[in-house]
């Protein structure tokens, strides 16, 4: 079974986050209200389960990731053309 969410997704989705301004690098180093509010509840109804430390994908990332450039298509490229029926 896979993952709903790769960690690679999530980290290109928060640096697209911190390059247009909505959040910094700083404000993730801390979890949400929201977040520890769902924590504390958990731990109310599951007070055996081992839950995961909060941290911030982008102080542990290896390498930055650069943005990959859209492709543009070809103006003469007729994908009609490729299958005639």
């Amino acid at each position: 079974m896979q993952p709903l969410q790769d960690l690679t997704e999530t980290r290109l989705l928060l640096r697209r986050m911190v390059a247009k301004g909505y959040v910094t690098i700083e404000q993730l180093d801390h979890p949400s209200p929201g977040w520890a509010e769902n924590a504390k509840r958990f731990r109310l109804h599951h007070p055996n389960y081992q839950q995961h430390e909060y941290r911030n994908p982008l102080r542990d990332d290896p390498e930055p990731v650069q943005p990959v450039q859209p492709v543009q298509p070809d103006p003469g490229y007729d994908p009609a053309a490729e299958f005639p029926f």
